[in-house]
This record gives C-alpha cells, sequence and structure tokens, in this order.
C-alpha cells in the first residue's frame, strides 16, 4: 500500500474518532419516570395548608430547566360569574443543578372549596441542551380529596 493512502487513512481515523468523542461532552438526555400524586394530609380540609408532589421511580438526566404547572379542578367558587374555579400553580426549577429534586408544590386550600374529590393534573416541561434547545413534556393524573 502506498504512503500517501496510510496517511490519508489514518488521518480518516483520527477525525472520526474525534467527532465520536465531542458526543461524550453533552450529558445524555433522559426523562423522569414519575409515580402518582402524594397529597399531604390527606383527605385534605378546606382552609388549610396542602402540600403535593410527586415522587420519582426513576431520574431523569441531561435537563436544564423544568416548569411544573399543577393545576386543581373546581377548588373555587366564581362568585361573579357563578362557575366553579380551578387553580393553577406554576413552579420554575433547575431539575439537574437542584440534585434532581421530586416535584412539589405547596399551596393554601380555599376556604371555600367544595367537599369532595377534585382532578389534580401535574405538567412537567423539561428544557433540555442537545446541540440546541429541545423541549419534552410529561404529564401525571391524580386526585385530592377535600373533607
Amino acid at each position: 500500500m502506498n504512503k500517501s493512502l496510510v496517511h490519508i487513512l489514518l488521518l480518516f481515523a483520527i477525525f472520526s474518532l474525534t467527532l465520536t468523542s465531542c458526543n461524550n461532552d453533552l450529558p445524555e438526555y433522559v426523562r423522569p419516570q414519575f409515580g402518582a400524586i402524594t397529597c399531604v394530609p390527606n383527605p385534605v380540609i378546606a382552609g388549610d395548608s396542602v402540600e403535593l408532589y410527586i415522587p420519582q421511580k426513576a431520574q431523569g438526566n441531561g435537563i436544564a430547566t423544568t416548569t411544573y404547572t399543577w393545576t386543581i379542578k373546581d377548588i373555587g367558587w366564581d362568585a361573579v360569574n357563578n362557575v366553579s374555579k380551578d387553580t393553577i400553580i406554576k413552579v420554575e426549577d433547575n431539575y439537574d443543578g437542584y440534585g434532581k429534586r421530586d416535584p412539589r408544590v405547596k399551596f393554601l386550600m380555599p376556604a371555600d372549596c367544595p367537599v369532595g374529590k377534585h382532578d389534580v393534573t401535574m405538567k412537567a416541561t423539561f428544557s433540555v441542551y442537545i446541540g440546541s434547545t429541545l423541549f419534552d413534556m410529561v404529564t401525571v393524573n391524580g386526585h385530592i380529596y377535600v373533607e
């Protein structure tokens, strides 16, 4: 084999290895796996403090920022329009930067909250950087009970 062909093949191999090793610089994106919504206390008494959280079955990785949007259905009353109202709470978090903690929110249950079962939805929006900013989403549904 001629010497210049060997040099070309060697340069190509080195270049290929360099490109392959660059991919390892970014953390691999792994979406967290969530369990069920947990409510403390359970059941809730109208007017009391409430904490909702979701334990992770498996932690994620490579996530820059996260927005958790919690929606609690029909926990208040709009007297002007004579309709029930939802409560929406957004929590911004740095998932990887803050130890990959479980999503949680604390709030005061309105004193006029109707007794019964109320639907809860937590939507997690992840900002991931893999060459460019990408977004991914996970939704977890559950219920809280008010006495």
